[in-house]
């Protein structure tokens, strides 16, 4: 069992670090995702930049280009996030090292919305990075489809979700999809 979050992220982000086949992984995630119904239908997507040893959205991003979608990728601004419509521009690194657009952004219109995450339990909580930006985001974004991208390994019975925590619709991972009503899936 954990002893804490803190524990927890730690032990996720070696996991990650040390996962073999990442590619091979990140390639059935992007099947994964391209074959639910909402990404197919959807125009607007919320979608993070893939950072470190995260399961990979750059392919994904690439993808839903191609297929004329409309991508918008995140950026802090003080405490909050807002989103910045993405057409392949340049990106700028933030105090974290993570690329972000420059442009006005947006903070609702989303359809989809795609969450980073370290761990995810059997309800769909997620445990991200500490920070609260898409805890604070989802509060205010209840219409969208949430969808949580990560690893098969980086899911868990024990999650330390909070009263504000807001589950994720579906969980994608490299082992198949999970339905929030329906846990049993995966």
């Amino acid at each position: 069992m954990w002893k804490d979050k803190a524990q927890l992220r730690k032990e996720m982000k070696e996991r990650r670090q040390a996962a073999p086949d990442r590619a091979k992984r990140d390639a059935e995630i992007f099947t994964h995702f391209f074959s639910l119904p909402q990404v197919e239908k959807s125009k607007k997507f919320f979608i993070y930049m893939s950072f470190g040893s995260e399961a990979d959205t750059r392919a994904m991003i690439a993808e839903l280009l191609k297929r004329g979608k409309e991508v918008y990728l995140p950026r802090v601004e003080g405490r909050d996030m807002v989103f910045v419509r993405y057409t392949g521009q340049p990106l700028q690194k933030n105090r974290y090292g993570i690329e972000e657009p420059a442009g006005e952004g947006r903070t609702e219109g989303a359809d989809v919305i795609v969450l980073p995450m370290l761990a995810a339990d059997k309800q769909l909580h997620r445990l991200g990075y500490g920070g609260g930006y898409y805890d604070r985001f989802l509060q205010d974004e209840n219409s969208a489809f949430k969808v949580g991208i990560c690893y098969d390994f980086q899911r868990t019975d024990e999650l330390f979700a909070q009263e504000y925590d807001v589950p994720a619709d579906v969980l994608v991972t490299d082992k198949g999809i999970q339905r929030r009503d329906k846990a049993e899936e995966m």
